[in-house]
C-alpha cells in the first residue's frame, strides 16, 4: 500500500512538471487563450449542430458581439447562417483528428515556418487599411497534431480584450493574407 501511494505521488509530480514545461516562455495572456480554446474544443467535440448552444458559444468562447449588436436584422441573420457553415470547419477538425490528438501554441513559436510569414515584420504586407498582420501575432495560435508539432494545420485569432476566438480561417488574396471574420458578409 505504501509503495502504491509513493508511486502515485511521483507520477503526479511528473504530470505537474510536464504541464509547467509545456507553458515555458508563454505569457499569462497566451495561457488564458489556450485554456479558453481547450474549453471550447471540449464543449463542441462530438456534438451535433443542434446540441451546441449559440448563446453559450457567443457568451463564453467566440467573439461575435459586433454581429449580434448589428441593428440591421437581415444582415445579422445572414451572418448567423454563415457562422454555422464556417464553424462547421472548426468542429470538423476537432472531430476528425480527435481532441486528444490536437494541440495549439502561440504562432510566435513558428517563426521559421511558412505559417508565420504573414506575421513576420519584414515580410508582412500592409492591408488596405495600412495595418500589417504581424502586429496581431500576440493573439494568434497555431494548432497542430500532437504527433507532428512542427507542422501546424492552421491558425486561430483571439480578440485581445475578451480572449474569445474571433477567426479560425485565413484566406490568401493576391499575396495578402486575412483572417476571415463575420463582418465580411
Amino acid at each position: 500500500m505504501k509503495k502504491a501511494i509513493i508511486s502515485i505521488l511521483i507520477l503526479t509530480s511528473f504530470i505537474c512538471f510536464g504541464q509547467d514545461k509545456k507553458f515555458e516562455n508563454w505569457t499569462e495572456n497566451e495561457k488564458f487563450h489556450y485554456h479558453k480554446l481547450l474549453k471550447l474544443a471540449k464543449y463542441v467535440e462530438g456534438q451535433n449542430k443542434n446540441q451546441i448552444s449559440k448563446d453559450t458559444l457567443f457568451d463564453k468562447f467566440i467573439f461575435f458581439d459586433y454581429v449580434l449588436n448589428d441593428t440591421i436584422t437581415e444582415r445579422r441573420e445572414k451572418r448567423l447562417e454563415v457562422f454555422d457553415t464556417l464553424f462547421y470547419s472548426f468542429r470538423k477538425t476537432i472531430d476528425s483528428f480527435g481532441l486528444e490528438n490536437l494541440d495549439a501554441k502561440p504562432v510566435r513559436f513558428y517563426k521559421e515556418h511558412e505559417i508565420y510569414k504573414p506575421f513576420d515584420e519584414d515580410q508582412a504586407m500592409k492591408s488596405i487599411s495600412g495595418e500589417k498582420m504581424y502586429e496581431k501575432d500576440s493573439n494568434v495560435f497555431a494548432y497542430y497534431r500532437k504527433e507532428e508539432p512542427e507542422t501546424p494545420l492552421g491558425t486561430l485569432l483571439f480578440e485581445p480584450e475578451t480572449g474569445k476566438l474571433v477567426a479560425w480561417i485565413m484566406i490568401d488574396q493576391g499575396g495578402y493574407k486575412y483572417f476571415l471574420t463575420f463582418n465580411l458578409f
